[in-house]
This record gives C-alpha cells, sequence and structure tokens, in this order.
C-alpha cells in the first residue's frame, strides 16, 4: 500500500519482503511504495520533494547523512562561503512549496545591476553594464547562503504531508523493471517506487547505478571563495572581471553583494595559481582581491575562512531512461563564471513537476523523454555560454584577446542586448 505519513526518519527498521515505515494515524507497519523516491536531500531534491508531495503524490527522500541539527542564524552570524546567485524563475519554483518568503530577510540581498570587465580594461570603466530595473524587472538575482537554503526546505518537510525522509540510510543496489523501481539499502531492506529521481550530486551514485555514462572535462583550473567586508558601499551591485592573471594565466573574478557592506567573492584560475593564493595568509589575500577588483570597494577585511574546488565540465548522456530520471548536479556541472548551476538544477526539478502533473504513472518513459527532450536544449544554450567564454577568455591569443574585449564592448554598446542578456540569464521573457 502508499505510505500516507508526513515527514519522519526511518531507522532500524528491517523486512524480508521489502522496506517498512510508519504509518501516521495508526502506526501499524505496512509494506510502502512511493510514486517517486528521490535519492539526495540536498537543495534539488528536497525542493522537488516539496513540491511533489504538495501536488499529492507520495514521495520519499533517501539521505546518506543523518538528520541535520535545526539551527537559525543569527543575524551578525558570518556568511557561508558557499553561496548561490538564486534567479527569478528559481525564485518563483521555492514558492511552489511556501519556503521563498521564509528565507531571513536579513540573511539576502537583491542584486540590482552587474559589470562586467574584460581583460583589456585599463580604467573603471565596465565593458557590458547590466540592469534590473532597465530589463524591467525587480533583481537580477538574489544572493543566499545554502545554508539558508537548506533551512527552509528543511523547515517545511517536517510539516509536509505525504513525505517521507529515510536517514540515515546508503543505497546499495539499483533496479529499474517495467513495473517499477527498487532500491536496495545497506541493511537489505528496500525502497520501491514509480519513479527514482538522482539528485545526489556531481559524483552520483544512481547516475552510475542506472549505467548512465557522463563526459567530463576537467578546466585544471580552481576556484577560491571568500567573503569580506568592504570599506566602501556595494549598493548591491555585482561584479565580475575577466583577468589575465601575474602569471600568464586567465582569472575569473566575481564580487557578489551580501546584506550590508558584504561581499563574497569567487576567483577562477589556474591550479597552480590558486595554490598560491591559498598560501597566503587572510590578510595578504584580501589584499590581492582588493586590487584585482581594482580598488573598487576599497580595503577588504576578511569574514572567515576561504574554501577551494576544482573545477569541471561534466554533462550526462542522457537525462532519463524507463523509471529513472536526473536533476542537478547529477545531470550537469557547469563552470561558475555564469552563477547558473543552481538555477538549472530548479530549473530541472521544475520542468521535472510540470511534467508528472495528472500522470497516472511517474515512471512512464514517454513523460521522462518529454522532461528530457525540454531540458536538453536549455542546458546546451548554457553549456555553449559557459564553456565558450571560459574557453575564449583563457586563450592568450593576440587577436583573440582583441575579438573577445570588442565583443563585450560592443554588447554593451548596443541598447537591446545587455536587456536580452538579463531576461535570457533570468528566465523571463524579452519585451524588448
Amino acid at each position: 500500500m502508499r505510505h500516507g505519513s508526513g515527514a519522519i526518519s526511518l531507522t532500524g527498521y528491517s523486512s524480508a519482503a521489502g522496506l517498512v515505515g510508519f504509518g501516521c494515524h495508526c502506526g501499524i507497519l505496512d509494506p510502502v511504495k512511493y510514486d517517486v523516491l528521490i535519492i539526495g536531500a540536498g537543495l534539488n531534491g528536497m525542493s522537488l520533494a516539496l513540491a511533489l508531495a504538495g501536488a499529492g503524490r507520495q514521495v520519499a527522500v533517501l539521505d546518506a547523512r543523518a538528520a541535520p541539527a535545526a539551527v537559525t542564524p543569527a543575524a551578525d552570524a558570518p556568511f557561508d562561503t558557499r553561496i548561490y546567485a538564486i534567479g527569478p524563475a528559481s525564485a518563483a519554483w521555492l514558492d511552489i512549496p511556501k519556503v521563498w518568503n521564509a528565507l531571513d530577510p536579513s540573511r539576502i540581498a537583491p542584486v540590482y545591476d552587474m559589470q562586467v570587465y574584460g581583460d583589456s580594461a585599463r580604467d573603471q570603466v565596465p565593458s557590458l553594464a547590466l540592469s534590473a530595473y532597465r530589463a524591467g524587472i525587480g533583481e537580477l538575482c538574489t544572493i543566499v547562503e545554502e545554508r539558508e537554503l537548506a533551512r527552509v526546505l528543511a523547515s517545511a518537510a517536517q510539516f509536509a504531508a505525504r513525505l517521507t525522509i529515510v536517514r540515515p540510510a546508503t543505497a546499495e543496489r539499483l533496479q529499474l523493471d517495467a513495473d517499477a523501481a527498487r532500491v536496495v539499502l545497506a541493511d537489505g531492506s528496500m525502497l520501491e517506487a514509480d519513479l527514482v529521481v538522482a539528485a545526489d550530486g556531481a559524483r552520483s551514485w544512481a547516475r552510475a547505478a542506472a549505467g548512465i555514462a557522463v563526459d567530463t572535462i576537467d578546466y585544471r583550473q580552481t576556484a577560491i571563495v571568500a567573503n569580506f567586508e568592504c570599506a566602501r558601499p556595494h549598493h548591491n551591485c555585482a561584479a565580475q572581471w575577466f583577468r589575465r592573471e601575474a602569471g600568464g594565466g586567465s582569472g575569473i573574478l566575481a564580487y557578489l553583494p551580501l546584506p550590508g557592506s558584504r561581499i563574497s567573492i569567487v576567483w577562477s584560475v589556474a591550479t597552480d595559481e590558486a595554490l598560491r593564493l591559498t598560501a597566503l595568509d587572510m590578510p595578504q589575500f584580501a589584499e590581492r582581491v582588493a586590487a584585482a577588483g581594482m580598488d573598487s570597494l576599497g580595503f577588504l577585511v576578511p569574514a572567515g575562512a576561504r574554501a577551494a574546488f576544482n573545477l569541471v565540465n561534466q554533462r550526462a548522456r542522457q537525462l532519463a531512461a524507463p523509471r529513472f530520471a536526473l536533476v542537478g548536479d547529477a545531470a550537469h556541472v557547469l563552470h561558475p563564471l555564469a552563477g547558473q548551476g543552481l538555477n538549472l538544477g530548479f530549473g530541472d526539478c521544475a520542468e521535472l513537476f510540470a511534467k508528472l502533473q495528472g500522470v497516472p504513472d511517474c515512471g512512464d518513459i514517454r513523460v521522462l523523454r518529454a522532461y528530457e527532450r525540454a531540458r536538453k536544449a536549455a542546458l546546451a544554450d548554457m553549456h555553449f555560454v559557459t564553456h565558450g567564454l571560459a574557453r575564449l577568455f583563457d586563450s592568450p591569443h593576440p587577436a583573440l584577446t582583441a575579438l573577445r574585449n570588442m565583443g563585450l564592448n560592443l554588447a554593451g554598446r548596443l541598447p537591446v542586448l545587455p536587456q536580452l542578456i538579463v531576461r535570457t540569464a533570468t528566465g523571463g521573457q524579452f519585451r524588448g
């Protein structure tokens, strides 16, 4: 029978026939079958689970981690090093399970403008300026911490009917049959569903278990992230510099506004240059960051530790199989220069959610192929932009240097193009 409980953590269960869960009304042990089983309890997996459960589906989420402690950061607490630029389309997606407006307003920052500088810039004039006001939208994006997004999703899950979270649990075997999908856990118990969704990240166990291959490009670059207090106000304006680093390699530095006088930075450089930068102590690193950003915000004071991660481009060769679908980083990983990784993941979730509306069998391959077709165009476009720009600005050839900076300057001077870029990047429709 179908499970009808609210969000709970199942521990210590076992069944020779399959998973046994607790019914919310009477506590009687019953065999469980779900409409959708989501592997991975990150931002993509939890948002999709909440939306589907709210639409009447019986949903389970498999989480390898123990239940997190419920913590609400104080307004003056240090900000996460992992932050996201959430576009309007993603905000609309998070509004379906009613979590967007639950974000603590003291922990988020709207971005109204963005300035982009080419690597031949010698002054403070941006090659390309993007404006929410000129594009006719409220903001380009909203900067949100991963921790704050996770908090509101977890809070909503506590009160969600038809949602079960199985944790901590480790999946060991995936079986995709004509009648159902089945996941065998490390303790020998089994979860069964019409559809399994892989939302377990770039190194997805579920994707590998389904036999779906990935194509990977190693950029041999590292992104360094850190937060700073600024001497000058940022006016909710983001900035990005395409740079030629001291060693001759390329670099991309982004300033993203946080609440108050704080910013978060993402500095993508060749891995050997990243090692030199991370070997600096934080005050020295702050000086380098300020200089690389043309001292546009004055003196920078470190506001927490820094972190670093290697950059790759990764794309799954298919997004769907019978009774199986991929979303988020399990499906695609992009260069962070456009800040669209999580937005694309939420786009996957929104599209899959829409395709499953009113469908009797969530694992119907015709529905899943329709989802795959709908997402491939958007993913191809963003891959073209991010990978193309990363490669274009990685080349030191003088002709390419002149061409790419000419292109940025031309885009900035044509009155229609900046607004079109904004509309495309935020998921809106361009009105001209």
